[in-house]
């Protein structure tokens, strides 16, 4: 029978990830240049996989990059000049921006919160 520790580290992600933004409340037609950084757990970058979406209420409603897959290592970031920018209709509304980043087979979900102005 397993431990506490052991059913832990069974069940614990073998990375850590890290979503960083600029703001909350994006301005709608504006780059909003965004940041994930995915190292191991001895905090070494690590090759990972990212695709993004917007979800409503808990349904996703949008494709960041037409949900595309992305390949790195430590950190990722949207190309100059083709940053996330929010449409006029989504202004006002209060969206989640989800990262799902893989690493290894195991998957995680990085939730922000983001209402556009």
């Amino acid at each position: 029978m397993l431990g506490v520790v052991e059913l832990l580290a069974a069940f614990s992600l073998p990375f850590t990830a890290t979503l960083h933004a600029p703001t909350h409340t994006p301005k709608v037609g504006a780059a909003w240049p965004i940041s994930i950084r995915v190292t191991d757990l001895q905090g070494h970058p690590t090759r990972a996989r990212v695709t993004m979406r917007l979800l409503f209420g808990g349904i996703p409603v949008g494709k960041v990059d037409g949900g595309r897959v992305f390949t790195f290592v430590g950190t990722w970031r949207e190309p100059k000049g083709e940053e996330i920018e929010f449409p006029p209709a989504a202004r006002g509304q209060r969206l989640t921006f989800q990262a799902i980043v893989t690493v290894r087979g195991r998957a995680t979900k990085l939730n922000y919160w983001v209402r556009p102005r």
